[in-house]
């Protein structure tokens, strides 16, 4: 972190996270290790026996290196005749001795620790696995917080609100501050639609401020209670945020950001969320300027954080500055080669300026990092027919019309490779990819103007 290798994030230890690797971080991380096996051991086979006991995060990573690294893997599901024995490195040994059963009670520091690790690089799934088997031996707040965590991270947020309500019976205040505050923002962003409430939200935010104003004024001034009373205004400021109320939400955000900075500096990353949100708050408000002055002030506090780079870019992009939105997601990249949403937006930008065949290219790069993208395809062949390469697109577009399209990209990929057998004089072919399209929704406006336009046509 001080010597700016590396953002405020990735740097921080799982003691001051509070931003966990989600599966979209933890994949960049994957494609990041196959390029480099790939690139420093040349073609890469892997034959996996026994395909069934792969654990998830292992699942992703071969998905990753397959998809993205150019690994060749096969998976098969029986048990085979010649695996090797797995080779565990000591550190993982060390763990493994320390899960037996006659062992776990005595080392439950160190596996608690341990697993919070795990959750701090995206693996909740093994912190799950640790944390059930600490239950067996030991029923605390840590234990709690650990699951409760490490089960919001995998989208189980029922699960995860069970254990919330577990650590919020703990005797020590700051616990059941924490644990409301973490409840409360399931209500808020994670619980599926039909489980959220901003209201239910809100009741949780009040309730564990409540209790923060129980504390005594000495323990109030301590930079720990500091960063639980400023982060539950910011959930309150979301909140207001949601429901319009966008300038009292900016108030809130200021209050905080002035309060963080008058404590330790190793809170530089909590700094860094409200900047963040307060930026939120002035694009939402149209104020442009102050939105990219205080992106300006987000990258001063962490410029190695390639998000917010392009947050910024944006902005500028919004306000007409097309140069400065493409310049930060040059920096972007630079950070992070691997951020797919990066190369979509220089796309999108180059093809704004007349670049085609640049942003065409960018298009290529984002679609390969992220193959499972609808957007980034689509974007490639519309970029390839504005810069005239039209058999390259042609190349892309071969069953690219499907079912479980959403109706927007549906209604985009027929009527460009309808453009395609236009330019190819195939007219007829032009009006059955609409036709397609059409069966898919048949309730498209989009695609029923093109299908008048080309009957127009004498088709």
């Amino acid at each position: 972190m001080r010597i700016g290798t590396t953002s405020l994030t990735d740097a921080a230890t799982s003691n001051e996270q509070i931003r966990f690797f989600q599966h979209q971080r933890a994949r960049r991380s994957y494609i990041k290790i196959a390029r480099y096996v790939r690139e420093t051991f040349g073609p890469i086979e892997i034959d996996v026996t026994d395909a069934e006991a792969l654990d998830r995060p292992s699942r992703d990573f071969l998905d990753a290196a397959v998809r993205v690294g150019g690994w060749s893997v096969q998976l098969r599901f029986d048990s085979g005749g010649n695996e090797s024995v797995p080779h565990f490195s000591a550190e993982e040994q060390s763990l493994l001795n320390k899960l037996s059963p006659s062992a776990r009670k005595d080392h439950a520091g160190q596996i608690v620790t341990m697993a919070f690790d795990y959750v701090n690089s995206g693996d909740a799934w093994t912190a799950l696995n640790l944390g059930h088997l600490l239950q067996e031996v030991e029923q605390s707040p840590r234990v709690w917080n650990l699951l409760a965590l490490a089960h919001a991270m995998v989208n189980e947020t029922v699960q995860a609100e069970f254990y919330y309500d577990r650590w919020s019976t703990s005797k020590e205040p700051l616990d059941a501050i924490r644990a409301l505050y973490g409840k409360a923002m399931l209500y808020a962003r994670h619980h599926p639609d039909g489980l959220r409430s901003l209201t239910r939200s809100e009741e949780l935010l009040n309730e564990a401020y409540a209790l923060i104003q129980q504390l005594g004024s000495q323990e109030r001034t301590e930079d720990r209670v500091v960063f639980d009373e400023v982060f539950n205004r910011n959930g309150y400021a979301l909140i207001l945020f949601r429901r319009g109320h966008v300038d009292e939400a900016i108030t809130l955000l200021r209050e905080g950001i002035k309060r963080l900075t008058q404590t330790g500096e190793k809170v530089a990353i909590h700094r860094s969320v409200l900047i963040y949100n307060l930026a939120q708050c002035y694009k939402q408000t149209g104020n442009l300027t102050a939105a990219i002055a205080t992106y300006a002030e987000l990258l001063d506090v962490d410029p190695r954080m390639p998000e917010y780079h392009l947050e910024a870019a944006k902005c500028h992009a919004s306000a007409g500055d097309l140069d400065a939105a493409l310049a930060a997601c040059r920096q972007a990249v630079e950070l992070d080669d691997s951020l797919a949403s990066a190369w979509g937006l220089i796309g999108v930008y180059e093809g704004e300026i007349g670049s085609h065949g640049v942003a065409a290219d960018a298009h290529a790069r984002a679609a390969s990092l992220d193959p499972a993208s609808y957007v980034h395809p689509t974007n490639l062949v519309y970029s390839l027919i504005l810069a005239d390469r039209v058999d390259e697109a042609t190349q892309h577009v071969d069953g690219w019309i499907h079912s479980t399209l959403p109706k927007e990209e549906a209604e985009r990929r027929a009527s460009l490779s309808a453009e395609i057998a236009i330019r190819h004089d195939r007219c007829a072919e032009a009006l059955e990819l609409i036709e397609a399209g059409l069966a898919l929704f048949p309730d498209s406006d989009v695609l029923a103007a093109n299908r008048e336009a080309l009957l127009g046509m004498h088709v």
